[in-house]
């Protein structure tokens, strides 16, 4: 097992990699600190798979089962776990305990973040985009109609618990999506997990486990040493957000139900690439390498019958945009820069160069 500090303006809290730490999950929430019973949310596919057997043996309450899908992660359910904890009793000794994907470890970070102004969580995430990202660094939040992420809080879990295993459950997608993540992240601060990635993603049986052991630890090496400089994305975390500008369009113009989170990302770091290449920050070389790792993950849902227009217009209400307008990460040779502006019609244009429309320029 790996160990990976996180420390915050709440203190230092641990992501543990590993393999079977589901089935010591009540020993490490009570080993972190966790005084008080333990509430565990889940989704209705995780729920069969881990969550139910996980509450079982620890001796907790039945978990609640949220629907399972980017579409759901809305106030409603953040409202349904706050209801949940009042039914049951809990209080402010109490913690949450999410056991899924991105989206129930956002609803269940927020819920926590607010339920009685705030208790403790844990995250317990079972996908590889998950592992990587959604459940480190403590952003949590759901999405409005008029974008993705924009009601949220800073609330950092009291322990991550990232168990290696739970990967052989997922599909095909699910994991090209996670590694979407990887390369971002690659890009930001460690060029060298790209020759980590398999050369062909077919699923959790391309590498032994223990080399997803080290690329899942890596990864979070990487946003770790981001989130610590930086805990409220006031300047170097916003390098993370490379591939999202685009991203959250494609997720937010088709309501959450086309794309995974890192098919979308796949597809904004393919636009970023290009956009930073027109503006001379990223050389032929640099583009083709990043070009080639994001096929290297596989085929993506299409965009060819998206409207540029509409995606443009998504972007501008983007939750990072400022007086100015949206400022982009755009990646470099070695690396990132932050804070570019780019004209609406630029996007339009590599929108549509990427989805076939134009010729290539």
């Amino acid at each position: 097992m790996q160990r990976i500090g996180v420390t915050g303006e709440r203190g230092t809290y641990d992501v543990l990699v590993g393999r079977g730490l589901l089935g010591r999950l009540a020993a490490l929430t009570e080993e972190c600190g966790v005084v008080g019973r333990a509430a565990l949310v889940t989704n209705t596919t995780v729920g069969p798979l881990y969550a139910r057997a996980a509450a079982e043996a620890a001796g907790w309450d039945e978990p609640v089962e949220l629907p399972d899908g980017e579409e759901f992660k809305r106030w409603q359910q953040v409202e349904r776990i706050c209801r949940w904890l009042l039914d049951g009793g809990y209080d402010r000794r109490d913690a949450l305990v999410a056991i899924g994907g991105g989206v129930v470890t956002d609803l269940a970070g927020f819920a926590a973040a607010v339920y009685l102004r705030g208790i403790e969580w844990v995250a317990v995430p079972t996908t590889l985009l998950a592992m990587v990202d959604a459940a480190v660094g403590g952003k949590t939040g759901v999405n409005l109609e008029e974008g993705k992420n924009l009601v949220g809080a800073f609330w950092p879990p009291r322990l991550v618990v990232a168990d290696i295993d739970a990967l052989a459950t997922l599909p095909e997608r699910e994991m090209r999506a996670g590694l979407a993540e990887v390369v971002k992240g690659a890009w930001i601060g460690d060029h060298g997990l790209l020759d980590l990635l398999p050369e062909r993603v077919t699923g959790y049986g391309d590498l032994p486990p223990q080399r997803w052991q080290q690329l899942v630890a890596l990864a979070v090496v990487v946003k770790a040493e981001i989130v610590i400089a930086d805990e409220r994305e006031a300047g170097p975390r916003q390098a993370l957000n490379l591939g999202h500008t685009v991203a959250h369009a494609l997720e937010s113009v088709t309501r959450y139900r086309r794309f995974l989170h890192g098919e979308a990302v796949a597809w904004g770091l393919r636009a970023a690439a290009l956009i930073a290449h027109r503006h001379g920050l990223l050389s032929e070389d640099g583009r083709e390498r990043l070009e080639t790792a994001v096929r290297g993950l596989g085929p993506l849902p299409p965009i060819s019958d998206l409207d540029p227009g509409a995606l443009v217009d998504h972007i501008g209400r983007d939750k990072k945009r400022d007086r100015a307008g949206v400022a982009w990460v755009l990646p470099t040779d070695d690396g990132v820069v932050l804070g570019q502006r780019v004209e609406s019609n630029e996007v339009r244009e590599v929108l549509r160069r990427l989805s076939g429309k134009s010729r290539p320029g």
